[in-house]
C-alpha cells in the first residue's frame, strides 16, 4: 500500500519515496516533521545516473533504507552541487524545504485562497482538531503521497512563474542545485 499523508505524520520526519512511471530516472522523497511551532515539509528529488545500458543506477530498492537526507551519500547519492565533480556518484539530490508556522495560519489561508487552493493539504494538517487526532486522523487516510507531492511541487512552480513572491507566508529554501523546474526564478534567491 502506498504511503498516505497520515503515514508521513505518524513517521514524523522520515522520508517516504515514490517514482512516476513517466520519469523512471527520478525519485521523489517526502517527509513531514510536525514540530511544536508548525510543520516542516521536505521534497527530496533524486536523479539517477545511468549504466552502460541506459538503466538507472538508483532504483526504488536503493532508497528503501534512506529514511533521512543524510542516508543518501551512503548509497552514492550526492548533493546536486557536486554533479560535475563527483564521478563516483550513482545519483544526485536536491531538497525543497518549507516551514509553515502555526502562528501564520491566517496568512497561509489568504495565500491559499488567492492561488486556488495551492496549500489545501498543508492547511488540513495544520488545522486538524484534537478530536480528529484522537480518532486517528481519518480525514487524512485518503490523501496520498502523490497528492501531497503535487501540492509541495506547486510551491516551487508558483515561485518560478512569479505567482509566489517574497515575503512568503511561510519559509521556503532550496538545498542544492535544482534538478527539475526553476526556469525563470533565480535559484540563488531561495537558498
Amino acid at each position: 500500500m502506498a504511503a498516505t499523508v497520515k503515514t508521513l505524520i505518524e513517521n514524523n520526519g522520515e522520508l517516504y519515496w515514490g517514482t512516476r512511471h513517466a520519469d523512471p530516472g527520478y525519485h521523489y522523497g517526502l517527509s513531514l516533521d510536525v514540530v511544536e511551532n508548525g510543520l516542516v515539509a521536505r521534497v527530496v528529488y533524486v536523479m539517477s545516473d545511468l549504466d552502460d545500458n541506459d538503466e538507472p543506477l538508483v532504483t526504488p530498492e536503493t532508497l528503501v533504507s534512506c529514511y533521512h537526507v543524510e542516508d543518501l551519500p551512503e548509497h552514492g547519492i550526492v548533493i546536486s552541487d557536486l554533479m560535475e565533480e563527483d564521478d563516483d556518484a550513482v545519483g544526485w539530490y536536491c531538497v525543497e524545504e518549507s516551514f509553515f508556522d502555526k502562528d501564520d495560519v491566517e496568512a497561509l489561508q489568504r495565500s491559499n485562497a488567492q492561488l486556488g487552493g495551492h496549500l489545501d493539504i498543508v492547511l488540513q494538517i495544520m488545522t486538524i482538531s484534537a478530536d480528529e487526532i484522537a480518532a486517528g486522523m481519518p480525514s487524512l487516510d485518503e490523501v496520498s503521497f502523490f497528492d501531497l507531492l503535487a501540492e509541495l511541487e506547486g510551491i516551487a512552480e508558483n515561485i518560478d512563474n512569479g505567482k509566489l513572491k517574497k515575503p512568503l507566508p511561510f519559509t521556503f529554501h532550496l538545498i542544492g542545485d535544482a534538478l527539475l523546474g526553476w526556469q525563470f526564478a533565480d535559484e540563488a534567491d531561495w537558498r
